[in-house]
């Protein structure tokens, strides 16, 4: 097993997603709030980050081991795949096969215990977080909203808002006309944990969050879980956009619907990737092995 130094990190990465994080994030937008586990991200082998373009084309994941913060269970064992610019990939599996803890890993919230996570054929560690961050576009399972405006949540809380940004991702998550329906529109204040919406309509402006600034790595944990049929079809369309823009995007999915917009498919099974391909080909595949374990 590799061994990774632990330190402070000193920027914020995009994906931060706790009242801590966030307090912290308004404080100071170029300090790195800790993860929702309170663990810091690990920058392994000693390396340094330093300063790297923005990555445009690849997406590689080899022999990850994942496990939860202080605990030594490995969750994910050895899984490894990889995807090019323009791609995307539905991670499907039985509930506790590992797929939202290899979500995790991917966003760098949870550093692998093993194996690498490379972006271009730099690992994350590698990465300035400040410069990683905005190519990072994260949608938890659990949404979480905070005590700001829909304009501030979308955006992340940044100091430096685009607007017209933020009424593009708006656009992307089919939100636009909720949003403008509000009282006072894009400033409309939504209340802790986004107490005014509803459950359909907080995993729309998650997703509006995830899609800001068009991120080169979007990944999606159970996007449809609260969302009705028009909010599923805007999903698709955002999913499939992103992917024209050369996005890499990576659905956890629970409900076929989520499928319509990838092209590779990941089937996991206790930790471990049972197979890995386009889309239709393991389908076909998983449900032969389904039928056959129930025989």
């Amino acid at each position: 097993m590799r061994t990774c130094d632990t330190r402070e990190p000193t920027a914020l990465i995009a994906v931060a997603s706790s009242n801590q994080q966030l307090a912290r994030y308004k404080e100071n937008s170029r300090e790195i709030a800790k993860p929702r586990h309170h663990q810091p991200i690990r920058a392994c082998e000693n390396r340094q980050p330093v300063p790297l373009p923005a990555p445009r084309q690849t997406l590689d994941a080899a022999g990850l081991v994942v496990a939860a913060p202080g605990n030594n269970a490995a969750i994910v064992r050895d899984v490894s795949f990889k995807l090019a610019a323009g791609q995307g990939v539905g991670i499907i599996g039985p509930s506790g096969s590992g797929k939202s803890t290899l979500a995790r890993a991917l966003v760098g919230v949870w550093p692998p215990a093993r194996g690498t996570i490379r972006l271009d054929g730099a690992e994350l560690g590698q990465w300035e977080p400040e410069s990683l961050g905005p190519s990072i576009g994260y949608l938890p399972q659990g949404v979480d909203l905070f005590d700001g405006t829909i304009a501030e949540n979308i955006s992340r809380f940044a100091r430096d808002v685009d607007p017209a940004a933020i009424i593009e991702a708006a656009e992307q998550a089919g939100v636009l006309q909720l949003i403008l329906s509000m009282p006072e529109g894009y400033d409309t204040r939504i209340g802790a944990a986004g107490a005014i919406l509803s459950a359909g309509q907080r995993q729309r402006i998650g997703l509006a969050r995830a899609l800001y600034g068009k991120p080169f790595l979007l990944v999606l944990d159970e996007p449809n879980a609260s969302l009705d049929a028009e909010g599923e079809a805007a999903l698709t369309n955002a999913i499939l956009a992103a992917r024209k823009a050369g996005a890499i995007v990576v659905v956890i999915a629970h409900r076929p619907n989520a499928l319509a917009a990838v092209d590779q498919v990941l089937f996991m099974a206790e930790g471990r990737a049972v197979a890995f391909g386009p889309r239709d080909e393991v389908l076909r595949k998983t449900t032969v092995h389904a039928v056959s374990e129930t025989a």
